[in-house]
């Protein structure tokens, strides 16, 4: 127990970084948005991130599992902000309710997209066939 909470605990640490850097990043690249482009950001590259990794330890099965803790747990549990993502869309349901809808539209449809586009490339680099 004490090692995979451990394995969790770094890759969280690491994953928090990464979110506040790249929340950083987007709001010097693209300046304050009120479609929250940081967040946009990292919900869509967390989700390409989890498909691919989720490919990866389908075909290494279960001792991979201390990897999964670390990397999807960790890392990308942190990394990723639905929390952030679900507070976002309130603030912008209280004022615009066509920027919501495209707030939402992109998180979802884009993101789990992603996800699955993340899954499909971790099997054509690696000759795994589709799944």
């Amino acid at each position: 127990m004490i090692p995979e909470l451990l394995a969790v605990a770094a890759g969280g640490a690491i994953g928090a970084a990464l979110r506040y850097l790249t929340g950083f990043a987007a709001l010097h690249l693209f300046g304050p948005s009120r479609i929250f482009t940081g967040t946009l950001i990292v919900n869509i590259l967390g989700c390409l991130l989890a498909g691919f990794i989720s490919g990866w330890f389908i075909l290494t099965g279960p001792e991979m599992s201390k990897w999964s803790l670390f990397l999807l747990t960790g890392i990308l549990g942190s990394y990723t902000t639905f929390s952030t993502f679900a507070l976002d869309t309130l603030l912008l349901a209280r004022n615009n309710l066509k920027k919501t809808t495209l707030y939402l539209f992109l998180h979802i449809l884009v993101a789990v997209s992603a996800f699955l586009l993340g899954t499909f490339l971790y099997h054509v680099i690696t000759d795994g066939g589709l799944l």
